[in-house]
């Protein structure tokens, strides 16, 4: 499954017209028609309905999607919102109608008195089009706090009022729906957080595009699913050995964070990886080697960091540095020469981000691309922003990172965001908040840098690891419960998921 953006869904509405040869007005009483359904199948005959109309096409579809209710005997009133005729031809003519099938119609002055006793509030005001912000001290600001404060279903067309469908951001005041009908494929904004917040069950409907129209429209992000992860990593044939799935060589860990590295080890041998090597100090190794088997171990001296670590990243397929690394000065200089120098792909995780706040242009001497994994504070600090700026505009400074410093950014927290350099995008819709525990992040870095090491692209690694990590967590949830959830379940549950 692909988004799209809106200035997409504008080309493949002018493509559908002038290509096609769909009239417009075929689109919107599709559009309108399909709303119906939805809201139909949702509410019953008894309840007062009413619809906020803007001028545009989005406020159109409101007006047409009223004339069907009204002619199918329901209790519908419509408020004209900014107290004109739409600007548009298309919506002009189902404005019309709507005047011509008796559709009650109040203007804007009438909204408090009108809403008051609406059991269902329906959102046609901006659409996909909008941009900016809706200020709380503003008529329709008011208007829109108040539709909020009621008790009534609240149902968006196409998008909800004030989130910006592209990339995610809801500044001001905003239409909090339960429910949005959208149109033709889900905006990519509407994924993202704090947007989706404000978009309740999201619900996309087929509007009458030719499927040679969808084929040929520019996509914006994948959302991966069971299928994808199905394509991307193959079952196992039977003549190989652990030669075929790669050596991952770990920098984590620390005596105090210990766990770091084993929850990660963890990760990455239930993923599949041929052989993990363990690099550190001896005193970090005893700690792991009474907890894991399964690896190599390899003591590094005080002093030899930098040598040490390159000599054994030479066999490596991937190298995950970061996780519980801590931030001694060795340990940054490690990070280097290892960016500079290794000859395969890095994952960046925790510390290791950390530690390239001093020092993030050197990303650009990368051999192969790199994949970096902060949450919002550690991508908040490598950026130089707050992570408030960074939750409220996850999409684009993910994406405008990537293609900067050529790394595919995994931006965790609710509905992840991966960006790569080439200006591929995904947006993760799986997971909960059982996931909101110390050391699920470093189980994920596990995950993806076991799948690097098995020549998945850093990309393919990054989107599938996110995945696997959070629809097991989805699994666990309905077991044990998202407060009960631990880090340490993951693996085996991500192991279940594999071909």
């Amino acid at each position: 499954m692909f988004t799209v953006s809106p200035d997409i869904i504008k080309y493949a509405d002018n493509l559908a017209v002038e290509k096609y040869g769909i009239a417009e007005i075929t689109l919107m009483k599709n559009a309108a028609s399909m709303c119906y359904s939805e809201i139909c199948a949702r509410i019953s005959k008894h309840e007062k309905i009413v619809i906020l109309c803007g001028k545009g096409n989005n406020g159109g579809d409101g007006y047409e999607l009223a004339s069907l209710l009204h002619k199918a005997l329901y209790d519908v009133t419509l408020i004209n919102v900014f107290d004109c005729e739409p600007v548009t031809k298309t919506a002009r003519t189902v404005y019309q109608n709507a005047i011509d099938n008796s559709v009650k119609i109040k203007g804007f002055s009438d909204w408090k008195e009108v809403l008051a006793f609406a059991d269902v509030i329906i959102d046609a005001l901006f659409g996909v089009g909008f941009y900016g912000k809706i200020d709380k001290d503003s008529e329709i600001g008011q208007m829109l706090c108040f539709c909020n404060s009621q008790n009534a279903k609240r149902i968006a067309i196409d998008t909800p009022s004030g989130i910006n469908s592209s990339d995610g951001r809801a500044d001001g005041v905003l239409f909090n729906a339960h429910l949005t009908v959208t149109m033709a494929y889900v905006k990519t904004g509407m994924l993202s957080y704090p947007a989706r917040a404000f978009c309740g069950e999201i619900i996309c409907v087929d509007i009458g595009y030719p499927k040679e129209l969808c084929d040929e429209i520019p996509k914006d992000a994948l959302i991966p699913d069971d299928e994808y992860i199905k394509i991307v990593i193959p079952k196992r044939k039977a003549d190989t050995h652990k030669g075929s799935y790669g050596r991952l060589l770990m920098y984590c860990g620390s005596e105090n964070m210990t766990g770091a590295a084993l929850l990660s080890a963890n990760g990455a041998l239930r993923t599949g990886v041929g052989l993990v090597n363990i690099a550190r100090d001896k005193g970090t190794l005893a700690i792991l080697q009474s907890h894991l088997v399964e690896p190599i171990f390899s003591p590094i001296e005080q002093g030899m960091e930098c040598q040490r670590v390159l000599l054994l990243a030479e066999k490596a397929t991937s190298v995950l540095i970061g996780c519980g690394m801590g931030q001694a000065e060795c340990d940054k200089n490690v990070l280097y020469s290892l960016i500079k120098n290794a000859n395969c792909n890095l994952i960046i995780d925790a510390d290791g981000i950390n530690a390239l706040c001093e020092n993030k242009l050197i990303l650009k001497e990368a051999k192969e691309t790199p994949i970096l994994t902060p949450h919002p504070l550690e991508f908040a600090r490598l950026i130089g922003k707050t992570a408030d700026e960074v939750q409220h505009d996850r999409i684009n400074l993910a994406r405008d990172f990537a293609k900067s410093f050529g790394a595919v950014v995994v931006l965790k927290g609710a509905n992840t965001v991966i960006a790569s350099p080439d200006g591929r995008l995904t947006i993760n819709t799986v997971g909960n908040p059982g996931l909101s525990k110390g050391g699920s992040g470093d189980v994920l870095a596990g995950i993806i840098s076991s799948l690097c090491a098995q020549n998945l692209s850093p990309f393919d690694s990054a989107v599938c690891g996110v995945y696997l990590h959070a629809k097991a967590a989805d699994n666990l949830s309905r077991e044990i419960g998202e407060y009960g959830l631990l880090p340490s379940d993951l693996p085996m549950a991500v192991a279940k998921l594999l071909p």
